[in-house]
């Protein structure tokens, strides 16, 4: 009897080893399988995982190569964009145009004009931001932000011991605002001619002008691409003495590319017409074409290379004289 209970203890044993160890091997059968299949997964998976998910968001468009963050369309406080009041402002919302012969700045110009030889055309002066609400971005700097331009704009003789002949004086603020593509500006320079005392000296008969102008000015400026440009402005002078009349016109074309950085730099064109009201509508087209190099935070311009001038006389002291000029020379503008 004992061994026949013995024997059966045996055979339960024997049993339950059995069991479990089937067990264990589906239970490892299992695992290994599921580890396979996440390590190496088919092909049909592979590929839906590498498929790319088009990313939509509302507020976010999709940007070509060609496209410029300055000239987004879009409300100016997103993505965080910090805008401040800011004293003395780095840079410029409206930027003075390249071909405009009177726009305050800093220039030198050899010039031969057709009827008389060599003459040199200097300007000290410039434009800067005085109060500004921008973004701080002091290449690209956007909102609005007023400024003070200034220069004194001189013709000196070199064929005569460097005399000076006539300065015209300029000075005024402005208020500017950049929306997009379009910039603004809005405000009020004065202008006013003066002979130098070598030129009477030597032309005693000369009557001397008291040439004034003191104009409220508006203008426009639109950026067909990141480095192209086509503009407009129209001046009213409410005071006006010897000569100037109210209405003066200005609008051009101008290709000066924008990232110009570095000593490489780019070239440049630009194109601008004048009319004013004096004599009859005098009107003036004057050309310049070169090289420029451009800041990269500041964002000032210098540039070197030729100009072809056709009009009255730069110098508005000499009115009712026409003049045609061609030379080099180079600009500074802030």
């Amino acid at each position: 009897m004992r061994r026949h209970g013995l024997l059966w203890a045996i055979l339960l044993l024997a049993t339950c080893h059995s069991s479990l160890a089937v067990a264990l091997a589906r239970e490892v059968t299992v695992e290994t399988r599921f580890d396979d299949a996440a390590a190496y997964p088919p092909l049909r998976l592979i590929d839906e995982r590498s498929e790319v998910l088009p990313f939509e968001h509302d507020g976010f468009d999709q940007l070509s190569d060609g496209d410029a963050a300055i000239f987004e369309d879009e409300p100016q406080h997103r993505f965080g964009e910090y805008f401040e009041f800011q004293v003395l402002p780095k840079g410029l919302l409206y930027r003075s145009y390249i071909a405009g012969e009177k726009e305050p700045r800093f220039n030198a110009i050899w010039l031969n004009e057709s009827r008389r030889g060599l003459v040199w055309e200097t300007q000290l002066g410039g434009r800067v931001g005085l109060l500004g609400y921008t973004n701080f971005d002091e290449a690209n700097p956007r909102a609005w932000q007023l400024d003070l331009e200034g220069g004194a704009q001189a013709r000196v003789d070199p064929q005569q011991q460097s005399d000076l002949e006539a300065v015209d004086y300029r000075f005024g603020f402005l208020s500017t605002w950049r929306f997009g593509r379009n910039a603004y500006k809005a405000g009020y320079y004065h202008l006013s001619s003066h002979i130098g005392d070598e030129y009477l000296l030597r032309n005693p008969g000369f009557q001397r002008l008291n040439y004034v102008r003191d104009s409220a000015i508006v203008g426009m400026t639109h950026s067909l691409t990141d480095d192209m440009q086509i503009y407009g402005e129209v001046a009213y002078a409410a005071g006006h003495e010897d000569g100037a009349e109210p209405l003066e016109l200005q609008y051009g074309y101008q290709y000066t590319p924008l990232r110009a950085y570095g000593l490489k730099g780019a070239p440049y064109f630009g194109i601008n017409g004048h009319t004013r009201q004096d004599f009859h509508w005098i009107t003036s087209v004057n050309t310049v074409a070169g090289w420029q190099w451009r800041g990269e935070e500041s964002n000032h311009l210098f540039r070197l290379g030729l100009q072809y001038y056709s009009g009255p006389a730069l110098q508005w002291q000499f009115a009712g004289r026409n003049e045609t000029l061609c030379g080099a020379g180079m600009w500074f503008d802030y």
